[in-house]
């Protein structure tokens, strides 16, 4: 249990950090920006083969995050920072009330140290993302135009939720 929880914590560290974006629990993806605007709606009448290697490449995805969650609790351990403090350090960084969180000088030096290791496995774990994505002949702008219309497209969702939980069995 405890373990569990380590892990979800890790996802919010790499989640403020913009390692990884989790769309749905089932999903996961590197965040490579989505190029259409919330005005223009996204395209859904996508082939089962599209709809199978854009799966395929999200179960990939799905290995790299969990290695990548790994990594960061791995780091945080060294620097003796707790995942906890880490999140509300990093969440606070990002809205620029860092110096309001009330941390010691060795947390702020912890999390200094923790967040210049996490930022460096960014480029790393990009290219890990793009490499799954790519696998199987499929384009970074069809994943992107896929996964815009499975977070808009309930039907989407489902019907891809379902592929990926047959996956994993």
């Amino acid at each position: 249990m405890m373990r569990t929880n380590k892990l979800k914590g890790a996802i919010v560290a790499i989640i403020t950090l913009g390692l990884i974006n989790v769309s749905d629990t089932t999903m996961a993806q590197v965040s490579p920006p989505v190029q259409q605007t919330p005005q223009q709606p996204a395209k859904t009448n996508f082939t089962d083969a599209e709809i199978n290697q854009f799966v395929d490449a999200n179960v990939r995805l799905m290995t790299i995050q969990q290695d990548g969650e790994k990594t960061v609790i791995s780091i945080l351990e060294e620097e003796k920072i707790s995942i906890e403090k880490f999140n509300e350090m990093a969440i606070a960084h990002q809205q620029q009330k860092l110096m309001e969180v009330g941390a010691t000088a060795a947390e702020m030096a912890a999390f200094n140290k923790a967040a210049e290791r996490i930022v460096v496995l960014q480029p790393e774990m990009q290219k890990k993302a793009e490499t799954a994505i790519l696998k199987d002949g499929m384009k970074i702008e069809l994943y992107e135009q896929i996964l815009l219309a499975y977070q808009q497209d309930l039907k989407l969702q489902e019907k891809v939720n379902k592929l990926i939980a047959a996956r994993k069995q």
